[in-house]
């Protein structure tokens, strides 16, 4: 089963002076027990997040309902969004998850404004440098 690279590798990897200490992947299973919503293991730096395989529709409601404004970043990422079939209209669902974000995830938010501008998980390199521009401000103030 393919693994797909969230967090913010997924946003700045080849952005000159970009570092993280970790990997993210999403794994998709479609096995209900033992896994809750989410469920991790870390591996040399890789975290694996299990997630089960869900309608679009249902994984929006279920990361609504959670309040959690880490699971934001995620559907964010393009080869995520591609992976559940999700549109920019359903992305618009999700705008209560942006407010959830702590400071160092402001970026994501920049990302998610961007996506509904343009109407395409994409971002221009201006775009992309002023969401990086904010996480390096959140993170190394």
């Amino acid at each position: 089963m393919t693994k797909i690279l969230v967090g913010s590798r997924a946003f700045f990897s080849g952005v000159d002076g970009f570092k993280s200490d970790n990997r993210n992947f999403i794994k998709f299973v479609s096995n209900r027990a033992p896994l809750r919503l989410e469920s991790k293991l870390s591996i040399h730096g890789n975290i694996v997040y299990r997630l089960l395989r869900e309608p679009t529709s249902v994984m929006i409601q279920k990361a609504i309902e959670s309040g959690n404004g880490l699971l934001f970043g995620n559907f964010l990422v393009p080869a995520f969004a591609k992976e559940i079939g999700l549109t920019i209209d359903e992305l618009k669902k999700l705008q209560p998850l942006a407010a959830a974000l702590d400071s160092k995830h402001h970026y994501q938010t920049i990302i998610f404004n961007y996506y509904l501008e343009n109407g395409a998980f994409s971002l221009t390199d201006e775009q992309r440098a002023e969401a990086y521009d904010a996480y390096l401000s959140a993170r190394f103030e």
